[in-house]
């Protein structure tokens, strides 16, 4: 099997139509089609850009072996690895978040921890993070659902500054 065969199998196996395979990897259909049928090579940019995007196993993609997705685990510690990539334009905002974590004492890195979790868990539970809300999303909302979410946005400042406020009088 080809590169272009596995692309297409791993796109099937998504179930994504050639558009939007490509529209999630900034690239129009006939770019896809194209990988696919052999007309153009993969390169190493977009095959990391494959992988990433839909946990595809680079292995597997390039040469055939192993398995086509990429376990839990596994996806956890590579999108750790792009984080902290230094082509990331990220990269020193992240660094600088990791190095001041580590000086934090105890306590503080609860609170911290304990943000964290709250912000990416519903009923207790982590998931993944909603899609933000763009300008044209925005457009399709009625008043009151936006509304509520101008709310839920204080709610999660006012607890922010709360918790700020602690952490400053525990110091």
């Amino acid at each position: 099997m080809t590169q272009g065969e596995r692309i297409k199998e791993a796109r099937k196996f998504l179930g994504l139509t050639l558009e939007k395979f490509g529209e999630k990897l900034g690239v129009g259909k006939t770019a896809i089609s194209k990988l696919e049928k052999g007309e153009n090579n993969l390169t190493d940019q977009m095959a990391k850009s494959i992988c990433r995007e839909f946990g595809i196993n680079e292995e597997w993609l390039r040469t055939g072996s192993g398995e086509m997705r990429i376990p839990v685990e596994d996806e956890a510690a590579a999108a750790v690895s792009d984080l902290v990539e230094k082509s990331n334009p990220l990269y020193d905002i992240i660094k600088g978040i990791m190095i001041a974590y580590q000086k934090l004492d105890g306590p503080s890195r609860e609170v911290i921890d304990q943000f964290i979790l709250d912000a990416v868990s519903q009923n207790g539970r982590p998931e993944v993070l909603p899609e933000p809300i763009g300008p044209e999303d925005l457009s399709e909302l009625s008043i009151d659902e936006k509304v509520a979410l101008y709310r839920q946005e204080l709610e999660r400042e006012k607890k922010m500054e709360t918790e700020s406020q602690a952490l400053q009088e525990n110091a």
